[in-house]
């Protein structure tokens, strides 16, 4: 984020600061602070009398610092910034001193080499529950902002299960449900049997609300979510995921609408920030298992981080990907990268917990806060051209931008859609085409086993 002294006001010294509308001190970021940065801010705005909104952006600052596990602000503070100076110069001097500093270290690639993530997480708790008929759980996907900033797909999404069991630094469930448990509904499938689909109703996930298939069939979620994609066959069901559970393969006979998906990181960013989940080899092992089933699959590489190791590091997560899979397997692949709310980033700042995800260069895009469009451009295009030449073809799989804005598009995938009905149409397309092939090919090998079957018997 881009920060200068001219985003707030700096009083001078000698005029007591009236009180502001709210007290910094009682900011939940402020709070999860260490008490000596707490003790540290708390002089600042007693000896330079900086405005409230002052004291918030370095409340902001000092909140990054100490979850990067980087040198705190008490520290990066240097008097000596601005020693021949007094009164307001002075304050401002130090200011942006302090301000450089942090700024270099958002517009590096992140270091993780000497990052520890924090210690494992317990399992949250699971408690089933019976939905109540008027409670609404098919939704939208959230990324849609006024207009059509970003080129948006409009997917569905349906909250079979509420909260995740996976404990990612980034995720954008932790702003929404707040209770620490899980939820799963005792009378899911007859919740879906009566649900009313619209018109434009065709692509519908369920990993909005929680990972869709770390829990397998239990209490019977994927007994239920296949009977549901069987009644709907015009319908695409993506079941997303970071687990590498597949117990369920071979025992519960999903449709072939049914697209497995898996999202997929870079092992270093699979280490630090996407705690709890399956490694990159266990996620790729469990597709290809799904894709042995005779169902599709594809592969989210979302979100993509700036750090150090990335070229080489995706370049072999792309490697991976065409080498276990020909491209008629794969119904798509998705590029997003680091997209953050304000009430995710003021999550993120209050819990305290350590994570170098927002060591980034944050700049408003589309109401909310990413890289800048450069960085962007430069991961998602080097993602792109890991692909081979066969993966860029018709019998390949639907490449995309995930939330990402419409001038992206012609530099990295040399394509773009007029508007996002347009993008909408091309994907359904694409989805149902791999499908449509995907049943005639398994009716086809299914009529030849039956054929064998026959004249073993004559």
């Amino acid at each position: 984020m881009r920060i200068s002294v001219q985003d707030a006001t700096i009083t001078g010294m000698q005029t007591p600061a009236p009180n502001p509308p709210d007290d910094f001190t009682q900011n939940p970021v402020f709070l999860a602070l260490p008490q000596k940065e707490q003790d540290f801010l708390a002089s600042l705005q007693l000896t330079y009398r900086l405005s409230y909104q002052m004291m918030r952006m370095l409340v902001e600052q000092a909140a990054d610092l100490t979850l990067w596990k980087e040198t705190p602000l008490s520290e990066l503070w240097d008097e000596e910034a601005g020693k021949d100076l007094q009164g307001k110069p002075r304050a401002k001097a130090i200011l942006e001193d302090l301000i450089r500093k942090t700024t270099l270290l958002r517009q590096q690639e992140t270091d993780y080499s000497s990052f520890e993530p924090p210690d494992i997480l317990p399992a949250k708790p699971v408690q089933v529950v019976t939905s109540p008929a008027e409670e609404t759980i098919l939704g939208r996907c959230p990324c849609p902002v006024s207009g059509e900033k970003t080129r948006c797909c409009n997917l569905e999404t349906l909250d079979a299960v509420r909260q995740c069991g996976f404990a990612c630094s980034y995720c954008s469930i932790q702003s929404f449900y707040h209770d620490n448990e899980v939820l799963f509904m005792d009378n899911l499938h007859y919740r879906l049997e009566n649900l009313k689909l619209g018109p434009q109703s065709w692509h519908i996930g369920t990993g909005q609300a929680s990972d869709s298939l770390m829990w397998g069939d239990d209490h019977g979620l994927l007994t239920a979510l296949g009977s549901f994609a069987r009644r709907n066959p015009d319908l695409v069901l993506e079941l997303k995921t970071k687990s590498a559970r597949t117990d369920w393969v071979g025992k519960i006979a999903l449709p072939q609408n049914v697209l497995a998906t898996w999202s997929l990181n870079a092992p270093t960013i699979i280490e630090k920030e996407e705690h709890l989940t399956a490694t990159l080899h266990q996620r790729l092992r469990a597709a290809r298992k799904v894709a042995d089933s005779r169902l599709l699959v594809g592969f989210h590489l979302h979100p993509l981080v700036y750090f150090k190791g990335w070229e080489e590091e995706y370049g072999e997560v792309v490697h991976q990907i065409t080498t276990l899979f020909k491209p008629e397997e794969v119904a798509l692949v998705s590029l997003g990268t680091l997209t953050f709310t304000k009430a995710v980033l003021r999550q993120l700042r209050s819990s305290g917990k350590a994570t170098r995800i927002l060591e980034m260069e944050l700049v408003e895009s589309a109401g909310k806060f990413s890289y800048p469009v450069a960085v962007k451009k430069k991961l998602f295009s080097h993602a792109m051209d890991s692909f081979p030449t066969a993966w860029k073809t018709e019998n390949g799989p639907f490449f995309y931008l995930c939330m990402e804005l419409p001038e992206l598009w012609e530099p990295v995938l040399h394509r773009s859609y007029p508007d996002n009905a347009t993008f909408e149409r091309d994907m359904r397309k694409a989805y149902t085409g791999k499908i449509s092939a995907l049943r005639q090919k398994n009716a086809t090998s299914s009529s030849y086993n039956q054929s064998i079957v026959d004249n073993s018997s004559i």
